[in-house]
């Protein structure tokens, strides 16, 4: 990326952070006095990415649903939730949440796939609905795997079609229900309003330093790259993750000032 397109970029995130804290004051100062302590004190602890996931106590329940694919990935939780730009059609502004994600990071010469989920999610849905959870994300990486090749630039309308073909090859596979699936959303929504949110970026640059934190015990995931052009690829993506590490991290402070601004003036009726 070109200098000055980057700084424009970052000027552009950065407001989009400011408009993003507002959003989260909101839903913190619709909260009771002690779940507002709670969430601003995991909010803290979330400074360090290193605090933002950790190794799941639920492998067996996660295991028996998911089925043997899932060994071959790293799987951790947080208790956060991510956000990002709605990647449907909506007006600007629009977020998704995610409590679950899953990716596929280059460290240390290899690749490690790994999949993360919301703590509480784990914890409050049902077998079905956790069943439904893993196979999405596994399908997802199944269907990047294939349609993805080293150095290609997805567009948001590509990413969306196989968000979209993730979701109805799950939903066809596992015969989930309309009422299930709204059962998942109203649970997600749920979360969305009691849990830590992070910009998207921040938690998949917290994802990679918990990789890289646990390497020696998590070397056994790693894959080496299928060709030069692969293990070319993977070099470049780690250098960008190091190029973006040091604004990520004043970004997610950035949000987390904003947001206590933002709470402080609701609280004395200035919003």
């Amino acid at each position: 990326m070109q200098q000055d397109d980057r700084a424009r970029f970052e000027e552009e995130y950065r407001q989009w952070i400011r408009l993003m804290s507002l959003d989260a004051a909101c839903r913190l100062s619709s909260l009771p006095d002690s779940e507002q302590k709670r969430l601003l004190a995991s909010y803290q602890e979330m400074k360090g990415p290193k605090h933002v996931f950790r190794e799941t106590p639920s492998w067996e329940r996660i295991g028996k649903l998911a089925g043997e694919r899932i060994t071959s990935f790293i799987v951790v939780e947080t208790e956060a939730v991510t956000f990002f730009p709605s990647a449907a059609l909506a007006p600007p502004g629009a977020l998704d949440y995610a409590v679950a994600m899953n990716r596929r990071l280059f460290c240390g010469d290899k690749w490690y796939p790994i999949i993360s989920l919301n703590s509480q999610y784990i914890r409050r849905s049902s077998d079905r609905i956790l069943a439904f959870a893993l196979e999405h994300e596994l399908e997802m990486s199944r269907i990047y795997q294939e349609m993805v090749s080293p150095g290609k630039i997805i567009s948001p309308d590509q990413k969306r079609n196989i968000m979209l073909s993730a979701q109805e090859n799950t939903e066809k596979k596992l015969t989930i229900t309309p009422e299930e699936l709204r059962e998942d959303d109203r649970l997600m929504q749920d979360l969305a309003l009691c849990s830590p949110l992070l910009p998207k970026p921040y938690a998949e640059m917290a994802l990679l330093c918990y990789l890289e934190e646990n390497l020696p015990r998590l070397e056994g995931y790693g894959r080496a790259s299928w060709s030069d052009e692969e293990e070319a690829f993977g070099r470049e993506l780690a250098a960008e993750f190091s190029g973006w590490k040091d604004f990520t991290i004043q970004t997610y402070n950035l949000f987390l000032r904003e947001m206590a601004a933002n709470i402080r003036d609701a609280n004395r009726g200035y919003a």
